[in-house]
């Protein structure tokens, strides 16, 4: 729930009070007093069904939001020790608004289209209540705004001036306290507060993540993938709606487009199906206002950033009921490594239209164009592991580098209320992705005496992807045992088709060749031989299923939540080698196909008291390995890997909403990885890629515990603070699984905007801290004279990078209502550190030195 205190000025009318006597009237009252228009607004939110039984204000208001789609905010001074009256039957938002609080001595106003506040009524003499009517605001175009809209809108941070949010998206709307799994959400002032330009920048602060940079050659230094719980995040969502099934090796999206970021740590297999258990991101949009709204942002920062956005929101047609949002948003930067850089303008449009009063259509797109010099590979270190030291400014690229991508993007909803409140809701959307590229990098171990080792290595690489995703379901209550409960249910599909060509560059340097120290990338020479290699003509997958999930509560404080889904997964890839010639050498097909892929879900929640709410939960998913074949020849498809996640922890609501915590513990099963069965030869069968014989054998186990807290600790004090252990080892091998994920991770970060003489000042802080990690592997050599190359060895090698970290802070000050200046100060003391540890050949990342941001915000 949040807060609004803003107040703008009040009609005559709404000013005239009203003298009543007995508290038990006044929500009464107040409503019956509004205005027509007032009254219209607040009543046209459609009808729904409402169960809630009399219990303290904050549990009865959450139930409220849950069943009304309205956020409730109210000033802290409003104790937590009011009970409120039980509301059911078929009614308006306001309607059963007022109800709940009935006898309370509290009035509330709509302050939006789905948000409202309470206050107290005021006393007059003799004990009477002096209450002034609801009051609507932010609906000054007479907006009538629909169910649907309320509803839809209810994982919206914008405007709340918080770190908490109580409700999320993933999983196709849930709260976040009803859900019994671990969901952190970076909100829209956390995301300004710290200045995260990317949802690279997001990740690297979210509680429990760790972003991997090796191999970020889309734009230079980008965050490339991320981990949790010792596994990658493979699966993306948008609003809720899954839109890829693979990880994007260059996605790094603009934040100017989306309100905040919500990410599930552990196994999501009910919506995300196939992929790892790490977990999924879940971006969600920003979505047009019922007012008038004008935000520019102006951006200057180290390695000479530059960045300008404009958004403009509000009304467009028929009284509000067709609304708009525009977002322009411009960066260019340079690195603080030698000859990188990056730029790229976003254009992204959104509308929303009330259909009926039941019924909204939201349609929309966004176009980026990017462009850079990047740097794919990192640094080397030496052929045992040891850092080289080298100046942070070392980049082993070549100045002609370039990396040019567009990503188009259409997307559309219809949600539709039934009846009570059962919904339906149908999300599609479509991206196009194309690219080119031209690569020149270093690669290979150096000999710290001498600089040499690496060579420089090149490639070129066009590319172009179109993905479809389609997703429709109905979710509602029904009522058993006296009680409502809810059930879920609908089905997915996504399709991915991409086509990809691959050239190999030649790069002569010369003699002694690479030396790392002393590196001037402007002095490499253009290639002097290119051809194509390989091509990989129309290869993706398909991927459908159907989903349900029940959640039933059979007496009060005690949920219990049953789900499964059933999927299908199918993949093809041509793939064609080429000589120097251009001939045709090779040409093979892989595809596969797995169905009846069934996963299950269950959880148990049980509220403690009005604050907490302890859970447990099981949760799968699968990856497909059906490329993979099960001996005697020719073969059966290896069933797929399957990841399943235990969870059990605690999470409470404290200072009515205002400030959530999270502890949970966890362990993961990933078992079934393909190893090659020794009772028969590496076969390849027939034409389609597939390879015969494996054994399903592997075995990953992780477990750890998490802690977080989120939100106002006391008045004007947020924080954000999430711990997280983690232990993952490789059960075949006795080793550690994944030497990217920390044994201990700490993120931090608080701001405190001060009140009295210093009002309008606002200081913020934090910390990213980690412990070492140990890396141990073999690097191939190989025989570069040959076409393809041929391994000729394996040099092992093994290092630890110390555990660190990393402080940061910034300084607000608000010139006025409109207008706000920020600088954030990132990297305070000036550490050195790699951001992400690799091997000797490559792939070892330097954290950013010290830098500095200011941010200009105007609003209007």
């Amino acid at each position: 729930m949040i807060r609004n205190s803003a107040r703008r000025p009040m009609s005559a009318a709404a000013r005239f009070p009203l003298m009543v006597s007995g508290a038990m009237l006044a929500p009464l009252i107040a409503f019956a007093a509004a205005t027509p228009a007032q009254a219209q607004s607040a009543s046209s939110r459609g009808t729904r069904t409402y169960d809630i039984p009399a219990q303290s204000l904050a549990s009865g208001l959450r139930e409220y939001m849950r069943q009304s789609g309205v956020q409730v905010g109210y000033p802290s001074e409003i104790g937590d020790k009011v009970t409120t009256s039980p509301v059911r039957g078929s009614l308006s938002a306001a309607e059963a608004l007022s109800r709940l609080l009935t006898g309370t001595g509290l009035s509330f106003r709509f302050t939006g289209t789905n948000t409202a506040t309470l206050e107290r009524a005021p006393q007059a003499a003799g004990g009477a209540i002096q209450l002034g009517p609801v009051r609507v605001e932010g609906d000054a175009g007479g907006n009538n705004p629909s169910a649907a809209s309320a509803s839809d809108n209810r994982d919206i941070t914008e405007g709340t001036r918080s770190y908490a949010a109580s409700r999320v998206s993933l999983g196709k709307g849930q709260d976040i306290r009803e859900t019994p799994q671990s969901i952190t959400v970076i909100t829209r002032q956390r995301i300004e507060d710290q200045g995260l330009m990317s949802v690279g920048d997001v990740m690297a602060q979210t509680a429990g993540v760790t972003t991997d940079y090796a191999g970020a050659g889309g734009l230079g230094g980008t965050a490339n993938s991320f981990y949790a719980r010792g596994f990658q995040m493979t699966n993306m969502q948008i609003d809720g709606a899954s839109v890829d099934m693979f990880s994007q090796q260059t996605f790094d999206p603009n934040m100017a487009m989306y309100d905040s970021v919500q990410v599930v740590r552990g196994a999501d297999g009910l919506y995300s199906a196939n992929g790892e258990p790490g977990g999924t991101i879940n971006l969600v949009r920003k979505r047009p206002l019922d007012h008038l709204q004008l935000l520019a942002t102006g951006v200057l920062g180290s390695w000479n950033r530059r960045q300008a956005e404009l958004d403009v929101a509000g009304p467009l047609a028929l009284d509000g009921k067709v609304r708009g949002r525009m977002v322009v948003s411009h960066i260019a930067r340079d690195f603080f490594y030698d000859a990188a850089d990056t730029r790229s303008t976003l254009v992204y449009a959104i509308l929303e239209a009330d259909l009926t009063p039941s019924t909204l259509l939201t349609f929309g797109g966004s176009y980026e164009d990017a462009a850079g010099t990047p740097w794919r590979n990192g640094l080397p270190r030496a052929p045992d592991g040891s850092d080289l030291h080298l100046p942070r400014s070392t980049a082993l690229l070549a100045s002609w580098n370039h990396f040019d991508r567009d990503t188009r993007e259409v997307f559309a909803q219809l949600e539709q209320q039934l009846g009570g409140d059962w919904r339906l809701k149908v999300h599609a959307n479509h991206i196009r992705l194309s690219s080119d590229s031209r690569l020149t990098n270093g690669e290979g171990a150096v000999d710290p005496a001498t600089g040499l080792g690496s060579e420089l290595s090149g490639f070129s690489n066009d590319f172009a992807s179109r993905k479809w995703a389609f997703d429709a379901n109905v979710s509602g209550s029904f009522q058993m045992f006296g009680r409502q409960q809810k059930l879920l249910f609908g089905g997915d599909w996504t399709k991915i088709r991409d086509v990809q060509d691959t050239y190999f560059s030649q790069v002569d340097l010369s003699s002694p060749g690479l030396n790392v120290r002393g590196f001037d990338p402007n002095r490499v020479p253009l290639p002097s031989l290119v051809w194509r290699t390989r091509s990989f003509p129309d290869y993706g997958a398909i991927q459908k299923g159907l989903y349900g999930r029940l959640a039933v509560s059979p007496v009060a404080g005690l949920t219990a939540i049953a789900g499964a889904r059933y999927s299908s997964y199918e993949y093809q890839s041509p793939y064609v080698r080429y000589d120097r010639a251009g001939n045709v050498t090779s040409s093979s097909m892989s595809a596969y196909r797995q169905s009846g892929i069934f996963t299950p879900y269950g959880g148990v929640l049980y509220d403690l008291d009005r604050r907490w709410t302890a859970y447990v939960s099981v949760a799968e998913i699968y990856k497909s390995q059906a490329n993979n074949l099960a001996g005697p020849l020719p073969g059966e498809p290896l069933d797929a890997i399957t990841g399943r996640n235990y969870e059990a922890g605690i999470k409470g609501e404290l200072a009515q909403g205002r400030l959530t915590t999270s502890l949970a513990v966890y362990r993961i099963e990933r078992n079934g990885e393909a190893v090659r069965d020794p009772n028969y030869p590496d076969s390849d069968v027939g034409n389609l890629g597939l390879n015969c014989c494996w054994l399903r054998q592997g075995r990953v186990r992780s477990e750890g515990f998490e802690a977080e807290v989120n939100g106002e600790v006391v008045p004007g004090l947020q924080l954000a603070a999430g711990y997280t252990f983690n232990n993952n080892s490789n059960l075949r091998e006795n080793a550690k699984y994944s030497t990217i994920t920390p044994r201990h991770l700490l993120k931090i970060w608080t701001t405190y905007d001060f009140q009295g003489p210093l009002e309008g000042l606002k200081v913020g802080a934090g910390v990213v801290a980690q412990t070492a990690q140990y890396v141990r592997g073999s690097v191939d050599r190989y025989d570069r004279a040959t076409d393809p190359w041929t391994v000729i060895g394996a040099v092992p090698f093994e290092f630890t990078q110390k555990g660190y970290s990393v402080w940061n802070t910034s300084v607000e000050y608000r010139l006025s209502d409109r207008l706000s200046a920020t600088a954030n100060l990132n990297n305070i003391f000036d550490k050195t550190y790699y951001k992400t540890v690799g091997n000797s050949s490559a792939n070892n990342w330097y954290g950013d030195p010290r830098n500095v941001m200011l941010i200009i915000r105007a609003k209007y």
